[in-house]
């Protein structure tokens, strides 16, 4: 007796994947990736803000040590690279933290996603 093929998100799941898998897969990726970068970007500048209502002294933001950022900045860097930083400034960690997006692999966004508890209308498929 054949088995019941599985279908999620109406596409049917093969092995290996079909087109339609990837196709889905690269349009919720670049989702979550928009998603991401709106919550830094939400994080950040609320962050910056922040920053200079306290600074007397004229300090750039991306210039002050990682130490200066925000709690909710490190939570969205560690969910997007999987490490801390230390004694680097803000801007040399917004660019990692935009490289690293930019190149996540799907399966690393899926993650990213779940860590960051992104509410996404379909799910990735092909992961489980």
């Amino acid at each position: 007796m054949k088995k019941e093929a599985k279908v999620e998100f109406g596409i049917e799941i093969t092995k290996p994947w079909s087109k339609e898998m990837y196709a889905h897969n690269d349009a919720l990726a670049e989702v979550v990736k928009a998603k991401v970068f709106a919550m830094w970007t939400a994080a950040y500048e609320a962050a910056e803000s922040e920053f200079a209502e306290f600074d007397e002294l004229g300090n750039e933001f991306i210039d002050m040590q990682w130490e200066s950022a925000s709690s909710e900045m490190v939570a969205i860097q560690e969910a997007i690279t999987m490490f801390s930083f230390s004694n680097q400034s803000i801007g040399e960690v917004v660019d990692e933290i935009e490289k690293e997006l930019d190149r996540s692999a799907t399966f690393r966004l899926k993650e990213i996603a779940e860590e960051l508890e992104i509410e996404l209308e379909k799910g990735f498929i092909g992961f489980n």
